[in-house]
């Protein structure tokens, strides 16, 4: 049976702009799956003085574990600094870095639910 998984991504707003997480957003709206994972709902939620924050929800055969919530998180890095499209040289420019250079944190829930937040080390 799949799990829902909730993931709450954060962007700080000195490094991303509301457009880039609005383009962010509509982008993933368009895209079917996760990785091969269902997208159930992507959502700019709200803006504060230091954050925008968005909820991403996707369905997973099992919980997905944290070596490789930090890939998927990179991943999500990577979809917002190159709006539109992701070439193979752009997606392992930003994903062969570790969530430290990146500038990623994460918080994960007893619930099962995860906050990322991505502090912006715009890797290019």
């Amino acid at each position: 049976m799949a799990i829902e998984q909730l993931w709450h991504v954060l962007f700080y707003t000195k490094k991303f702009t509301a457009e880039q997480v609005h383009t962010f957003v509509d982008d993933l709206k368009k895209e079917p799956n996760f990785g091969g994972l269902p997208i159930k709902k992507v959502s700019f939620d709200y803006t504060t003085k230091e954050m925008l924050y968005t909820t991403f929800i996707f369905s997973a055969p099992k919980a997905i574990e944290k070596p490789m919530q930090h890939e998927m998180a990179k991943y999500l890095y990577a979809r917002v600094i190159h709006p539109g499209s992701l070439d193979t040289k752009q997606y392992y420019d930003v994903v062969n870095q570790s969530s430290q250079e990146l500038g990623i944190e994460y918080f994960n829930y007893a619930d099962g639910s995860l906050d990322i937040m991505l502090w912006g080390k715009q890797a290019e």
